[in-house]
Order: C-alpha cells, then sequence, then structure tokens
C-alpha cells in the first residue's frame, strides 16, 4: 500500500510541470482542451465523490457528525480559496497579475496539497481501488489547476525555471499530508469515516462549483456539447473502476 501511495503522490506531483508544454502552445488551441480537461476533470472529482467515496462511507454509517465533516470540507474549500488562494485557477494565460498574488497562490497551493495527500492516503488506507480512484481524479484536475498557477507566477514576475521550481516544491507538499495520514491512523480509531466525508466535501465543492462555473464562461452550440461528453466521459472513467472492486 505504501508503495502505490507514495507512487501515486509522486505522479501527480509531476503535474506542476505542466507548464513546460504550456507555453509552447498556441492560446486558442491550449484553451480549446484546456476546458474539456476541466469538463473531464469535474466528471472525475464528482463520480469519485459518489461512485467511489459516498458509498464506501455507507458501509459504516452516515450518521449527523459525518454529514457535518462533509460540509466542513465544503467550507474548508471555500476558505482556502477566498482567503488565502484567492481563486482556484484553471487558466495558462493571465493578464494584470498583482504582485502579491503568485506568493499567495503557492501558500494556499501547499495547503491545498497538503489536503490532497491528507485525503489520498485515506482512501488507500481504506482500499487500494479507491486509493487509485482518487488518484486518478486529483491527477485529472491538477493538470489544469497547475497549468494555472505556472501562469500566474510567470505573469507575477517569476522566470520559467522559478516558475517550474516553485510550482514543484509545492506539489510535493502532498506528502506531508500523507505521512500526517498515515501516522494519525495508526493512533485514532475511528477516523477514516471523518477522511472519507472530509474528502467528499472536497470533491463536491471543487467538481461542482469550481470547476462546472469555468464552463459556463463561454457558450457555442459546439463546446456545450463537447463540455458535457467531457464530463459524462470523467464519470464514466471511476464508473469503469467500479470494475476493479
Amino acid at each position: 500500500m505504501l508503495l502505490e501511495l507514495f507512487a501515486s503522490l509522486f505522479i501527480i506531483s509531476l503535474t506542476s510541470l505542466v507548464g513546460l508544454v504550456a507555453f509552447g502552445v498556441r492560446q486558442k488551441t491550449l484553451e480549446k482542451y484546456l476546458d474539456l480537461m476541466v469538463g473531464f476533470a469535474a466528471g472525475a472529482l464528482l463520480g469519485d465523490a459518489f461512485i467511489h467515496l459516498l458509498p464506501e462511507l455507507g458501509k459504516t454509517g452516515i450518521t449527523a457528525s459525518v454529514s457535518f465533516t462533509i460540509l466542513f470540507g465544503i467550507v474548508v474549500f471555500f476558505v482556502l480559496e477566498k482567503v488565502v488562494h484567492w481563486h482556484h485557477c484553471h487558466r495558462v494565460h493571465h493578464e494584470n497579475v498583482c504582485t502579491d498574488l503568485p506568493y499567495m497562490s503557492l501558500a494556499g497551493d501547499i495547503l491545498h496539497n497538503i489536503i490532497d495527500g491528507v485525503i489520498l492516503a485515506g482512501a488507500f488506507i481504506i482500499n487500494p481501488v479507491i486509493g487509485f480512484s482518487t488518484a486518478l481524479a486529483i491527477f485529472i484536475h491538477e493538470l489544469p489547476h497547475e497549468g494555472g498557477n505556472y501562469s500566474i507566477l510567470i505573469k507575477g514576475g517569476f522566470s520559467r525555471k522559478k516558475a517550474l521550481l516553485a510550482n514543484f516544491i509545492t506539489a510535493l507538499a502532498s506528502f506531508i499530508g500523507a505521512i500526517l495520514t498515515l501516522a494519525l491512523s495508526a493512533l485514532v480509531s475511528g477516523l477514516m469515516p471523518y477522511i472519507l466525508a472530509f474528502s467528499i466535501g472536497s470533491f463536491i465543492y471543487i467538481g461542482g462549483t469550481d470547476l462546472l462555473p469555468e464552463l459556463h464562461k463561454k457558450f457555442t452550440t459546439k463546446k456545450a456539447i463537447l463540455e458535457t461528453i467531457a464530463i459524462i466521459l470523467g464519470i464514466a472513467a471511476m464508473g469503469i473502476l467500479l470494475l476493479l472492486e
């Protein structure tokens, strides 16, 4: 389990280097495929929450305290983006980035990645298949997210080398969350249902209130159809993983 967990964390961390290719592609082409990736990520996150995590949580019973933990996960990510991260960016080109935003973005990303580590470690402890499905959902989401972070750092005055290094270092913060979860899981009994509940809340928030609204900013019939297909494919990917269970 440890090998699979840490390998997954490292692969997810590599999404922080997406800037190596992001600025080598024409903006129009990149934005076109980025919207489809955002749709796929939204489907994957919501699919993982409702197809894998929620049924697993139901096995131990959904009590009032567990429900409050789901709501707590939603509130935490709202505060994380509102106060620390300013916004959860999924765009690779930005204009008029203020001086403080790159550092706020990095600080928020550290906290976000620590939480990702907590979520992923909890998922692997419960069930390897749930661990892999959660890792896949996080990986898909991190691709456009890390591209947006890289853009903010570049527009904020970072060199490309410095931006890539800063992005990668913050991505490794996920290992901190995972190690803390592994340590606490051995000390605190009954912790896993609450980690699952928190994960569900965070995935619902990111998928439903963060990613999906991104797809409403520009509308054409063709674009709407393709984005809907991308969302369905993201959900289907999580559904297919049920076969492994």
